[in-house]
C-alpha cells in the first residue's frame, strides 16, 4: 500500500484524506496549528455569547501559536492584516467561514474566450460539473435549481432545500425586478435538515462560530476520517520542506510540537494544501539543485505569482421605512446579474449581496464599551432597523504588482517567512467604478437614499487568497497541472485554492472542493 502525506487540515486537505481513507488508503496529515473543539460551540460562547469583553481571561479558541511559527511580512495597497486571515488551526479556515458555496459557470473559467482579459483555465466547467455534485453532497448544500437564471446547468439537485428569502427580501426582490435587477438565494453549506449526523440550522445568525455543526466545517469529516484508524493526524507539526530524489519527492521534514528537531517523514506521495500563501512558500522553501534551485515547481519563476484576492467593496442602504434585519446569517439575497457581462470588457465581475443581518460588530468597539444598560444597547441599534448592508465581490484579475516572495524575517526555526505584495490595477479600478454604478442602480431602485462605496483601497478578501501556484499546461506558464500534479515532479501534488488559474467574483470554496475530489480520483487511480 502507498504511504500518502497531507500537508494542511484545511477543507481541502480534509476532503483528500476523507476519499483516500474511504477507500482503503492510510493517510498521515500534518497541521501546524492545534486543534479545535468541534462543534465550535466554545468559539460561539467566547466571542459572541460573552461578546469577546466579557468572556474569561483564557486563551483564544484554538490557542495562539507560539512566537515565531505563524507570520508574514505585506507591502502594497491591501489594509487588512494577511495573517490575521489565515486560521492555523486543525479544520483551517473552514472553521470560520460564512458557508456560502455557489458554483462557477462556464465562463468563470475561460475569461480570456469570454470576455477577453486574463487567461483561460486548462478545464472547463463540464469537466468539473460531476464532482460540483458530488462536492454539493458531501459538504451538504441547500439551494435552489430554479430561482437563479444566472446559474450553470446541474446534473443532479441540491441535496438540501434553500434558505428561502425573507419577507422583507421579497418585496425588496419585487421592487428590484421592475428596474431589471434580478435577486434569488444563494447555495449555502448550512443544512437546511438534519443531514449525515448534523443538525439543521437554528439561525444563530452567526454562521463564522455555528455552535451545533448545521454550517460545515472540515472537522466533521476529520472525525469520521479519523474514525477508521487509517488517518493520523499530526497536530502542531509545522512541514518545513519537501525532500527531492532526482524528481521524485521522496520525503517532508517537519518540527514536532515547534521544538528543535527536525523529523524526515517518508512518503510515497506527497500533497501541499496550506493555503495560497503557505504553499507557495513551502515550494519555495524547498530549493534544491538543478531544475529546483529556486524552488519545486519553480523553473519559470510561477511559484508565488499571480495572486489573487477577492476585492470584497460595501455601503449601507438607508431606507425611511424599517427593513427589520437579523434574520439570517450570511446574506440570503444576492444577484450573480452582474458576475460575469457578456462581451469583452477592461473591468471585472461582481456579484451583489444584500445582508440582511443586523451585525454587532458593524458598531465601533470602543462605542460598545460606553454602554451602561439595556437602553443604551437599543438606541445604538436602533438606526439599523431601516439599513442594510449592500456587499460587491469584485473580480481581480492576475498581474506583475501580486505575488507571494520570501521576506527577510525568519521563523523559529531559521526559515524565512512569506511575503505578500498586492498592487490594485487599472482593471481593479474600472471594476470598483462600475461597482458603484450597481450601487447607485440598486439604491435608486428600493428608492434608498444614494448608497456610496468604501474607498477601493478599503476592499476586504474575503480571506479568498488564490492562484500562487496555478494550474496549465506546462512549467513556462504555471506550477501544476489540471490535477495539481507538480510540472516535472513525480509524487507531488499542489491542491486547493492556490491552482486556481484566476479568481471570479464568486466564492471559491465549492470550486476547491470539486477540484480536490477531482485530483483525488485521478491519484488513486494511478495509486491503484
Amino acid at each position: 500500500m502507498k504511504s500518502i502525506a497531507i500537508i494542511g487540515s484545511g477543507i481541502v486537505g480534509t476532503a483528500l484524506a476523507y476519499q483516500f481513507v474511504k477507500a482503503g488508503h492510510p493517510v498521515h496529515m500534518f497541521e501546524a496549528g492545534t486543534e479545535t473543539p468541534y462543534p465550535h460551540a466554545p468559539q460561539y460562547q467566547r466571542e459572541i455569547l460573552y461578546s469577546n469583553q466579557f468572556a474569561p481571561p483564557t486563551e483564544p479558541i484554538p490557542p495562539k501559536l507560539p512566537d515565531g511559527v505563524q507570520g508574514l511580512t505585506q507591502s502594497g495597497d491591501y489594509g487588512e492584516d494577511l495573517n490575521n486571515e489565515r486560521s492555523i488551526c486543525v479544520g483551517g479556515q473552514a472553521t470560520r467561514w460564512f458557508g456560502i458555496a455557489p458554483r462557477w459557470v462556464p465562463e468563470s473559467f475561460k475569461p480570456k474566450t469570454f470576455n477577453g482579459y486574463g487567461i483561460d483555465w486548462p478545464i472547463g466547467y463540464d469537466d468539473l460539473e460531476p464532482y460540483y455534485c458530488r462536492a454539493e453532497d458531501y459538504i451538504g448544500i441547500s439551494g435552489s435549481t430554479t430561482d437563479n437564471p444566472f446559474a450553470a446547468w446541474r446534473s443532479k439537485d441540491y441535496p438540501l432545500p434553500p434558505f428561502e428569502l425573507s419577507y422583507r427580501d421579497l418585496i425588496l426582490q419585487t421592487k428590484l425586478r421592475e428596474e431589471g435587477i434580478y435577486v434569488h438565494t444563494t447555495p449555502q453549506a448550512r443544512v437546511r435538515a438534519d443531514y449525515d449526523g448534523r443538525p439543521a440550522c437554528e439561525n444563530f445568525g452567526v454562521c463564522e462560530t455555528c455552535p451545533i455543526g448545521a454550517r460545515y466545517s472540515p472537522n466533521h469529516h476529520l472525525e469520521q476520517a479519523l474514525a477508521t484508524g487509517l488517518l493520523t493526524l499530526h497536530t502542531r507539526a509545522p512541514v518545513r520542506r519537501i525532500v527531492m530524489q532526482g524528481n521524485r519527492a521522496r520525503a517532508l521534514v517537519y518540527n514536532p510540537d515547534y521544538g528543535a528537531t527536525s523529523i524526515e517523514h517518508p512518503a510515497d506521495l506527497i500533497i501541499v494544501a496550506a493555503g495560497g500563501v503557505e504553499s507557495a512558500r513551502l515550494l519555495l522553501l524547498s530549493a534544491g539543485t538543478g531544475v529546483y534551485r529556486d524552488g519545486i515547481g519553480n523553473a519559470s519563476g510561477q511559484v508565488g505569482r499571480n495572486l489573487g484576492f477577492h476585492h470584497v467593496w460595501w455601503g449601507t442602504l438607508f431606507f425611511r421605512e424599517k427593513m427589520m434585519p437579523g434574520r439570517a446569517g450570511p446574506p440570503t439575497a444576492v444577484s450573480h446579474q452582474f458576475s460575469h457581462p457578456p462581451g469583452k470588457r477592461n473591468y471585472g465581475g461582481m456579484s451583489v449581496e444584500l445582508f440582511d443581518n443586523a451585525v454587532m460588530n458593524v458598531i465601533d468597539p470602543v462605542e460598545r464599551k460606553k454602554w451602561r444598560n439595556g437602553k443604551d444597547v437599543i438606541d445604538a441599534l436602533r438606526p439599523m432597523l431601516s439599513r442594510r448592508t449592500l456587499t460587491f465581490n469584485g473580480e481581480p484579475i492576475p498581474g506583475p504588482k501580486k505575488y507571494v516572495d520570501l521576506s527577510g524575517p525568519k521563523d523559529r526555526f531559521g526559515d524565512a517567512f512569506a511575503h505578500a505584495h498586492y498592487e490594485l490595477d487599472d482593471f481593479d479600478e474600472a471594476t470598483y467604478a462600475q461597482a458603484n454604478i450597481v450601487a447607485k442602480r440598486f439604491a435608486n431602485a428600493l428608492d434608498a437614499d444614494a448608497v456610496k462605496l468604501i474607498s477601493i483601497k478599503g476592499f476586504w478578501s474575503a480571506h479568498h487568497h488564490l492562484g500562487t501556484c496555478r494550474m496549465g499546461e506546462t512549467i513556462k506558464d504555471s506550477v501544476v497541472d489540471s490535477y495539481g500534479r507538480v510540472h516535472e515532479t513525480e509524487g507531488l501534488y499542489v491542491c486547493g485554492g492556490s491552482t486556481f488559474v484566476t479568481a471570479t467574483s464568486l466564492q471559491p470554496t465549492l470550486t476547491m472542493v470539486a477540484l480536490a475530489m477531482r485530483s483525488a480520483d485521478k491519484i488513486m487511480g494511478d495509486l491503484s
